[in-house]
């Protein structure tokens, strides 16, 4: 995994360079790349990338040019499902309401990919998030 903060040139065109150093309310890019070295397809991969806890997740930031279904996580990676995220919560008067978890508070991003990386294939996965 590779880490990029994201800026803007001069001419207003967005520039990646390397994370080596953040400050807060910057956005970092991470980008994971997969190459599949051996003769054989492989199948079932899984993608799995964390959201660093000084950071939170821009929402709707995730992408890939591969075939895959993205889950998310909000419990440090220990389950995954799919967007939006909801849970019952008590309102002030103490009733039960469904309320969606914001995108800030995921852990983890998980592509699952539909079909097999083939041999000698490339396939590159990215999220951003904001530096708190």
């Amino acid at each position: 995994m590779t880490a990029y903060v994201v800026s803007t040139d001069q001419a207003g065109k967005e520039v990646l360079e390397p994370a080596t150093e953040v400050a807060p309310g910057q956005t970092v890019e991470y980008q994971l790349t997969y190459e599949n070295t051996s003769t054989d397809p492989l199948k079932d991969l899984i993608v799995t990338g964390p959201v660093p806890r000084v950071t939170a997740y821009i929402g709707k930031s995730a992408f890939t040019e591969a075939k895959a279904n993205l889950q998310v996580s909000i419990d440090g990676g220990k389950t995954f499902e799919n967007e939006p995220v909801k849970r019952l919560v008590k309102d002030a008067n103490g009733k039960k309401v469904e309320r969606i978890i914001p995108p800030s508070a995921y852990t983890h991003l998980r592509w699952t990919m539909k079909e097999p990386l083939n041999a000698g294939e490339v396939k590159n996965f990215a999220y951003r998030s904001v530096v708190k």
